[in-house]
């Protein structure tokens, strides 16, 4: 009785009613978006810190640059490159600066060399496609005295490592790159590795289709730590050797025997890379690798040093390996100044620009001889043949830094300044422009940092942006929404007050006059409130689909302080937004918010007495 009597007055003003409904929905439903927005948003962000890391790449810039002549004797001409010129080898630890917050601390991280017994690297075809790539070292006698500078016919009188050539056949010996080379004598033996191409010199003999390269392979390139190549061994000044009666009795001669131990070797080592974060390697972090089968490895295994790694799937097929399993890696050299893809390349090939023994003439030993199980298996390495150091290298076994124990100090063939591809560190998200303004206080001029972020920049200065805009819909369509709630129970409680004298007169209780006002402007209330509000949730889903998308590849182009080279970042949203709670929440809220204005205005009726305000004339 009491709602149809409510609904009855109501319905009297059938144009203020129509009019307040339409106004409390259109404010509700700007109230409605601008918190579904605000929400969406917020989640959004967390979202993004959760998927997106944020890892910078660390270069040092050359002081100078020398150009540099390579002889070329086919086209009897020079070719000349630009060589980088370093004054001195920067640390790492200059990026131990203070008010940096490291998720994971700068390092620069070598790549090992490494073999495992009983561990097959290669199909027996393609093992012998690189033993034929690495060329062979072989013992040689000269038909006639001869300086060679053009394709010169010899004889292969021994082979001591290799297979393109046999003992008794005859080679086309050129020494292409060096534009003055020493005699070779007839009758003499000679020792020398080689490696052979097509013959492109004009003026050679026609039956010479190849010509052959000889080197000294025997020349040690072990450094130490600042750079400097430890110079036990005096070089040669010729590609060659003369092999007298007992040449192998001594210490030359032992040299190139032991290059056999550490050729043999070769055909079998694959890299090792060492690291404290899988998401500082660039395959990684970009997507390009994913671990197909068993897991990452956990931040406690990279702290504790755990023996653990991650296979490629290469590998672990070729010798029916699985998770769980544990492999026995031996590792004897290590390369800091290179990364492991620019010398096993992902396509297979193996390109040295070091050599395999070290100071003393020997084969370099084994540092770290350890098993490590396998937690992961890795699969998607590019297979190019241009490698840019961010790729993983052929056949790469990824391990925790810290679980090698053992000084890899006297194993060292090669040590280079920071690059981008060898030195990286993880920060917070968002906060690039903040460490570059500390960095940039240092005035270190000869380091270049830059940074990989997915995209996170740009979409989280986009979601704050939106953010923003949310907060200032809420603050304005709230205050609008209490000034039309304000008004509407104004016009209907505080103008009607007699007739709460009439109910009061006609027996009704407080009560009663209370619910006869409440249920009319409530029902008006309460439908404007739901309609509003999931209008509101409907029109928010439809802004951020356009916005984020289903699916959206996002460039760091955009993103402040970050290397445009990034690949594109792939987000998948899961629609963050879809919260029907929330409308739900947001019409209790107004309703309640309704009840409270309403109470005040009925309280306010409730004190005048009945006659006296029906002794007065119409309000």
């Amino acid at each position: 009785m009491l709602l149809k009597n409510s609904l009855r007055q109501i319905g009297r003003t059938k144009v203020k009613i129509i009019s307040f409904l339409l106004l409390i929905m259109l404010a509700i439903t700007f109230l409605s978006l601008g918190v579904n927005l605000w929400q969406a948003s917020n989640e959004n962000l967390k979202e993004y810190k959760k998927v997106f890391t944020t890892i910078g790449v660390v270069d040092q810039k050359e002081n100078t640059v020398r150009v540099t002549e390579t002889w070329d004797a086919s086209t009897k001409e020079y070719t000349y490159q630009d060589e980088p010129i370093y004054d001195s080898i920067l640390p790492v630890s200059l990026l131990n600066f203070e008010g940096v917050n490291y998720i994971t601390p700068p390092e620069q991280r070598p790549y090992y060399g490494a073999y495992s017994p009983n561990i097959k690297i290669w199909l027996p075809e393609e093992e012998e496609i690189e033993i034929k790539r690495l060329g062979s070292i072989i013992e040689f006698m000269p038909y006639k005295d001869t300086i060679p500078r053009s394709p010169t016919k010899v004889k292969v009188t021994k082979v001591i490592w290799g297979i393109s050539h046999k003992a008794g056949s005859d080679i086309w010996l050129c020494d292409h790159f060096n534009d003055n080379p020493g005699l070779l004598e007839a009758g003499k033996t000679y020792v020398t590795a080689i490696q052979s191409w097509p013959n492109m010199h004009l003026d050679s003999d026609p039956k010479a289709y190849y010509e052959s390269n000889p080197y000294n392979p025997t020349i040690s390139t072990q450094t130490n730590k600042s750079g400097k190549i430890i110079e036990e061994k005096l070089s040669f000044l010729e590609n060659w050797e003369e092999v007298n009666a007992h040449f192998y009795e001594n210490e030359d001669g032992q040299n190139w025997e032991a290059l056999v131990e550490a050729y043999d070797r070769l055909i079998n080592t694959f890299p090792v890379v060492p690291i404290n974060n899988t998401k500082l390697l660039m395959d990684f972090h970009q997507g390009n690798v994913t671990i197909s089968r068993g897991r990452d490895i956990t931040m406690e295994e990279y702290e504790n040093g755990e023996k653990v790694c991650i296979m490629p799937q290469v590998i672990v097929g070729r010798n029916n390996m699985k998770i769980g399993d544990k492999i026995n890696l031996k590792l004897y050299f290590s390369n800091y100044e290179k990364s492991s893809s620019l010398t096993f390349f992902p396509s297979g090939t193996v390109s040295m620009d070091f050599t395999l023994l070290n100071a003393k003439g020997e084969a370099y030993p084994i540092f770290e001889d350890s098993y490590y199980e396998i937690v992961g298996i890795y699969s998607g390495t590019d297979q190019s043949n241009k490698p840019t150091g961010y790729e993983l290298g052929n056949n790469a076994v990824i391990i925790p830094a810290n679980s090698v124990k053992n000084s890899e100090e006297n194993n060292i063939v090669s040590y280079g300044p920071m690059k981008g591809y060898t030195t990286s560190f993880q920060i917070p998200n968002g906060t690039t422009k903040e460490y570059m303004e500390k960095f940039q206080a240092l005035g270190i001029d000869n380091l270049e940092i830059s940074f990989y972020d997915g995209g996170y920049e740009k979409l989280a200065s986009g979601m704050e942006n939106l953010k923003m805009v949310a907060l200032i819909l809420v603050a304005v369509s709230g205050v609008t929404t209490l000034a039309i709630l304000f008004f509407f129970i104004y016009l209907f409680i505080t103008k009607q007050k007699k007739r709460t004298a009439i109910e009061r007169s006609l027996g009704m209780s407080k009560k009663e006059c209370i619910l006869s006002m409440l249920y009319g402007i409530l029902g008006v209330i309460s439908i404007g409130a739901m309609v509003g509000s999931f209008l509101g949730f409907k029109i928010t889903g439809v802004v951020m689909a356009d916005s984020v998308g289903g699916e959206e590849l996002y460039s760091t182009a955009f993103s402040n302080w970050v290397n445009n080279s990034d690949k594109m970042a792939k987000l998948s949203t899961s629609g963050t937004w879809n919260n029907p709670i929330i409308p739900i929440l947001l019409s209790l809220i107004v309703i309640l918010v309704a009840i409270l204005i309403s109470f005040l205005f009925i309280k306010n009726n409730l004190r005048a007495e009945p006659l006296g305000l029906l002794s007065k004339g119409e309000e």
